[in-house]
């Protein structure tokens, strides 16, 4: 058990009450950082003769005390890139306007003022991702007795809007005529590996992914946890072995001989250059794969697996019956009004209902 001094200047002191971990905050300067010592003195004390700590666990708690236990609890199966990028957005926007407002008077209207005024013109689900980040971290503080109550316990997520793609064949050639190099052999990795546009993708490696003598790609799809072996045609495996000589970090997507990690923001200004009138993003590329197999009549269960998905999902988000069984569905819908009416039957006489 330490005194540590964080960022902004407090002091900071971390400690083990049976189950629950703890901590307790003291001002900035050489008075806090007296009454840090005095206080984990105090505590190790208590822990030597066994008493009970609960009079002097810490009285307020911050947000970013919350966020740090999240953090500190993610690092057991090593930090993952998002959690990296959401630590950043968290220290740059809700810090500044949250971190100074003790968790026990923080209410749900200031959180998500916050998340209005910096992400109002973002998407539904970057606003739900954040304030789901934030609810987890405030959930484990009240599973671990640091809080009593979250304030977003009843924050109920925003209805997420269903990205209607429009990208077609004629209109990805376009993009890639307009598009730097870099991009438009990205693009032809995206159409011919169809994994996910992030990490599964940007991953690939010509050592560890590329299988010369097979002839295709081993690709693991993390979303399904499943590693699958994508065949390639023979132009695009000799295009890859070109590629192999020519980049240096050795992945199969790179900018300027480094690895990278996104090329929405590229994608995006290639599709605004051959002047498409519709919104797209690399995900894109991997809806048109999956629509144009049907369109072919691969087999489901193929398509599926190669892009790491269930039939189910391919089924409600892809599929559309073939056209000449919707035309035969309407040519045998009956008219209405052409039924020949039955008359009705009226009976002489009433009988009662017997009971025995």
């Amino acid at each position: 058990m330490a005194v540590c001094q964080r960022k902004d200047g407090r002091w900071q002191i971390t400690y083990r009450d049976g189950e629950h971990v703890r901590s307790k905050s003291f001002p900035p300067g050489r008075e806090g950082k007296r009454q840090a010592k005095a206080f984990a003195g105090e505590i190790a004390t208590r822990k030597a003769l066994r008493e009970e700590l609960v009079d002097v666990q810490p009285q307020v708690v911050y947000l970013q005390d919350l966020m740090q236990s999240w953090v500190t609890a993610k690092k057991t199966n090593g930090l993952k890139q998002w959690v990296r990028d959401w630590i950043s957005v968290f220290n740059a926007v809700f810090l500044p306007a949250l971190g100074r407002t003790p968790v026990h008077l923080l209410t749900q209207d200031a959180i998500l003022d916050v998340v209005n005024e910096h992400y109002e013109h973002k998407a539904q689900a970057t606003r739900n991702r954040y304030i789901g980040y934030l609810k987890t971290a405030l959930n484990i503080g009240v599973k671990r007795k640091i809080i009593q109550v979250s304030p977003l316990s009843e924050f109920v997520k925003g209805e997420e809007p269903k990205h209607e793609s429009s990208l077609t064949l004629e209109d990805l050639d376009l993009i890639i005529a307009n598009a730097p190099t870099h991009l438009a052999w990205a693009i032809q990795v995206a159409w011919n590996i169809p994994c996910r546009p992030g990490l599964d993708l940007f991953s690939l490696t010509f050592s560890r992914n590329v299988k010369w003598q097979r002839g295709g790609v081993r690709v693991y799809h993390r979303k399904v946890r499943k590693w699958v072996f994508v065949r390639c045609s023979d132009e695009f495996m000799q295009a890859l072995e070109e590629r192999r000589h020519l980049h240096k970090s050795g992945h199969l997507i790179e900018y300027q001989g480094n690895p990278v990690a996104d090329i929405g923001t590229a994608f995006s200004n290639a599709a605004k250059r051959a002047e498409l009138d519709y919104d797209v993003c690399p995900y894109d590329i991997r809806h048109l794969w999956i629509t144009t197999m049907l369109d072919k009549q691969v087999e489901i269960s193929a398509i599926a697996h190669l892009a790491g998905t269930s039939v189910r999902m391919i089924i409600k988000n892809y599929y559309e019956p073939h056209s000449s069984e919707t035309e035969k569905a309407a040519a045998l819908l009956p008219k209405l009004g052409t039924a020949q009416e039955t008359p009705l039957r009226l009976v002489d006489r009433v009988r009662p209902v017997q009971v025995a």
